[in-house]
This record gives C-alpha cells, structure tokens and sequence, in this order.
C-alpha cells in the first residue's frame, strides 16, 4: 500500500476511533430527554402504519419538522432491529463522525498538508461542547449539522477548488434539499449566507445567475417537491406551511424573562462557552505573516468560513427566541478558522502566546474547580460506588497538568484532545448512570402507569401531549395497543383509559374515577378510568 494511502486510512481510522471513545461512553443510560422521544415516536408510528409520508404522533399528524430524521431513526430501527434509545442515539453519533471525516478529508484536499496533520479539523469538531451535547441525543441537530456542511463546503471544493460549476451547484443544492426535509428552510439559507458574501467580496456575484445555479435551484425544487407534493395532497400545503412559518415566528418571542437584551447579552458568551478551549486558537489569526504566507486555496476556505459565520451568528444572535444550537450547521465554518492557527502552529512547533495563556488560565480553573465538585457532589450524585467517574477525575487532572505546564504546539494539541476526551468521559460517568437510577422520571411514571392499566388497551391522551410516556407505555413496556392524543371532550368517545393533569379535570363532561397520581418531571399526569362513555364499545 503506498504511503499516502496509509496516512489516509490512519487518518480515518484516528477520526472514527476518537468519536467513539469521546460519544459512545455510557450512551445506553438515561431516559430520553427534551425532544427525542417525539422523534423516536414518530419514526416508530411511521413503521407502525407502513406509511412514511407524514409524521404521526398519537394518532396526529405532526407537521412542526418535515419527516427526514424520522426516517434516519427508521433506518437505524430497522438496521439494528432494536428501537431503543441506545440506538436512537447511535444516528447522532454517526452523523457527527460523517461530519468530522467530511471536515478533515475536505480540509486535506485543500491544504496538503503532510502527515496525519490533516485529521485536526475532524478532531477539533469531535471535541467542542456543542458538538459533544448534540452527539449524544437522539434528536434532529447532528443530522441536520451534516446535511448542512455537506451543502455548504461541497460548494466551495466543487466550484472553487475542482472548477465544476454544474456539480458544485448540482451535489450543494440536492443536500440543501435533503437538509430542507429535515429542519425545513434553514438548510438554503446558511448557503447562501456563505456563498452571496463570498462570490460579492470576490467580485464574481454575477455566479449566481449562471446557468449552473439555476440547474442546481431545480435540483433542489425537484427533490423538495418528491414529498412536499404528495404530503401537501394528504394534508393541506397551507397548513404544512403555516406549521413551518409559526416555528419562525415563535423564535421573535423571548425564551427568557430577561427580554431582547438578556438574549443579547448572553448568546455571545454562550457561544463561546459552547466552543471551548478550540475557539481561544481564534488570537492565532492576528500575525500578519500566517495571512500573508498561506496558500491562495488556504485564504480562500477560511475568507469563505469567515462569510458563512459572520453572516449567520448575527441573525441567531438578533432573534431572541433563537438557541444556541440553531447555529450548530454553521460550526463548519469555525472549524476550519481554527484549524489553520493550529495547523502553522503544529508546524512551527509553538502556538500564539494570547492562546497559551487563555488555555493556562482555563485549565487552572477547570484544576481549582475539579476537587471542588467533587467535595460538593458527593453525596448529591452519588460518587461514593461510581468507581468510573472517580477513574475519571484523576484522568482529568493529570491531563489537565499536561494542558496547564504545556508550552510547545506538538506536545500541547495532542493533550489538548486527551483532555477533552477525559472531561467528556468524566462527565458521562458521573451524569448519565445518576439520570438512569434517579432522575428517570418519564420512564418511573410509565412503569407506574402500567401497573393499572390492562394490557393491549387503548389510552387516550387528553392535552397531555407527552410524547416520552408513549414511548415507554407503548414501545418499551409494550403495555398499550395505543394512544391517542384528544383536544376536545368530543373525542373522548370510546376511552376507557384517559391520562391527562389536574387542571383539564374540569373538561370531562361524564363520570370518572381517578386510579392513580404521578409526577413525569414538572407535570401531574392523573389516570382516569371513565363510567359513562359514548360510543364505547
């Protein structure tokens, strides 16, 4: 095997390898929580009805997200013949190793560089936090990351590294659409925010009128259109749509009591929270000789990286009904402004001094605060018989000695990777077996549920709307035939078995009789066992 084909395999291998070992500890553990378990249960009523057009959930159409995950989760259901949530969340886990390899295979054939130098960019996006938290939920952001930074850098080395306009339009806009049908418009748009600024700044706009763009905007409409025609047959296009605009309009509504400026104020520094420690490599831009001595191919991905971020992060950052992870697509673009610091920096041996003293004082705070949370979580998250995460501890403070006395670029950025890896491990042992034994609240609810309904029944959900409890009723305990999710007392008609909370009790119209009280996180659910229901049969 030539030598460069052995380089490239290791690469690979290397890549593949640390997004096991950083995403794959303790991924079993651990109910499903936020919104997984609505993606799981639609995936699952999918197969259940044999229909893979639109997204049911309870006997509903769900119209807030088009159904390209659910079918992601159809294929990782079916391949392992288990739907677990392990297994749910194995599709995150591929989806950011896809991306990682994309990243850094991208990254070699623009740079060349020597060595297995080229796997930093793949490393990088494996180790920053919000990759890390996404990667191992069963939920729509990893997948969605991929499919973006597919589209977005498939454009760049297509169109400005191979020249071939027809494909580069072409492979951008097919994966914009496959992005379009997993999160709805957003896909085109971070595009486009990369692509417009970067063709005006280069003097070449008028690209975008070219006859390859208007090939590739058929692409995208052609593909779009194989669901969006049927689904809009089935259901309504204004009402997809207008499922699709309220989303948008939702997000100019504060999540928080603090308003417009406390978004304002705290996303930025979200934000760089979320990108730590890769993103204090940023200083490593200021000398003039690294702009100045880079390939043209080199300044070229990182002015283009450069127009995806600043013209992305300004609209999240204005919304303040908008999260942090709405930005995640965009991260390709940060990736590869840090990895050219590093890069040179690895080459010369030593890194920008700004960076080596932003990553002292992190590590000495991370060293301070580590002892200090274990004195106080001891007892709380009981560390006592978690021999894991006390392994864990000490793997991070050694790593993180490295980190803190490190000075040179070759024995820094390696420990730099280890400590990530250890924190992230750390993290995992102590948080997701304390979630699985003492905070599994959905699934402890279900079992208790269980106990007083027979099996095989119908449960109808009167505006509980908990997709979690389907779940684990339905799927995992098998307890329930079915459930359906109800509005309006009309529909009640023929429910033996109604969960709902104690403030709709007022609604039901018929006698009753309350079998059992629990709490699912925040919320009350009360199961009910009617007496008088119409049409019952």
């Amino acid at each position: 095997m030539p030598k460069t084909q052995k380089i490239l395999s290791a690469g690979i291998l290397l890549i593949i390898l640390y997004s096991l070992a950083i995403n794959l500890p303790f991924l079993w553990e651990r109910e499903f929580q936020g919104e997984a378990a609505r993606r799981a249960v639609a995936a699952l009523e999918m197969m259940e009805r044999g229909d893979y057009l639109i997204p049911y959930i309870e006997g509903r159409p769900y119209l807030l997200k088009p159904p390209g995950y659910n079918w992601v989760l159809i294929g990782f259901f079916k391949a392992f013949g288990s739907h677990s949530e392990f297994v749910a969340r194995l599709s995150s886990v591929t989806a950011a190793t896809l991306c990682a390899l994309f990243l850094a295979l991208l990254f070699r054939a623009v740079a060349q560089p020597p060595g297995l130098i080229w796997v930093l960019p793949g490393l990088v996006f494996l180790s920053i936090p919000e990759v890390l938290d996404k990667a191992c939920r069963a939920e729509i952001d990893m997948t969605y990351t991929l499919l973006v930074t597919l589209s977005v850098f498939s454009w760049f080395y297509l169109h400005e590294i191979r020249k071939r306009p027809y494909l580069a339009w072409t492979v951008t806009l097919a994966f914009s659409a496959l992005g379009t049908l997993t999160k709805t418009f957003q896909a085109p748009a971070f595009l486009y925010a990369a692509v417009g600024p970067y063709l005006l700044f280069k003097r070449r706009f008028r690209e975008i009128f070219s006859p390859a763009h208007l090939l590739g905007l058929i692409i995208y409409a052609g593909i779009f259109s194989l669901w969006f025609i049927p689904a809009a047959r089935r259901v309504g296009a204004e009402r997809i749509l207008s499922a699709w605009l309220g989303e948008y309009a939702g997000r100019q509504k504060p999540l928080s009591p603090s308003g417009f400026w406390g978004h304002f104020l705290t996303f930025p520094l979200e934000y760089f929270e979320g990108h730590l420690p890769w993103i204090l490599f940023l200083p490593g831009w200021l000398p003039r000789n690294l702009r100045e001595d880079l390939p043209f191919p080199v300044k070229d991905l990182a002015l283009y990286s450069l127009c995806l971020l600043a013209f992305s992060f300004p609209l999240y950052w204005i919304l303040p009904g908008t999260r942090l992870r709405y930005l995640l697509p965009a991260v390709g673009g940060l990736v590869y402004l840090l990895s050219v610091p590093l890069y040179r920096g690895w080459e010369r041996d030593r890194l920008p001094g700004v960076s080596l003293l932003a990553l002292r004082l992190l590590g000495g705070l991370i060293l301070i605060a580590l002892p200090l949370f274990v004195y106080i979580s001891w007892g709380r998250l009981h560390l006592r018989g978690n021999l894991w995460a006390l392994v864990g501890f000490l793997v991070v403070t050694s790593s993180g000695l490295l980190v803190f006395f490190g000075r040179r670029a070759r024995l820094l950025v390696p420990a730099l990777f280890f400590f990530v890896w250890a924190l992230k491990w750390t993290f995992a042992a102590v948080y997701f077996p304390y979630q699985e034994r003492f905070r599994n609240h959905y699934s402890q609810a279900a079992r208790k549920l269980a106990l007083h309904l027979p099996p095989g029944t119908l449960l109808c959900d009167y505006r509980l709307d908990t997709p979690h409890l389907t779940y684990y009723l339905k799927y995992k305990y098998r307890r329930i035939r079915h459930m359906r999710l109800t509005k309006d007392v009309q529909s009640l008609k023929g429910c033996k078995y109604i969960i709902t909370t104690p403030e709709n009790l007022k609604d039901i119209p018929f006698k009753f009789k309350v079998l059992f009280k629990t709490k699912a996180r925040k919320t009350t659910v009360i199961l009910l066992e009617t007496h008088e229901t119409p049409g019952l049969q």
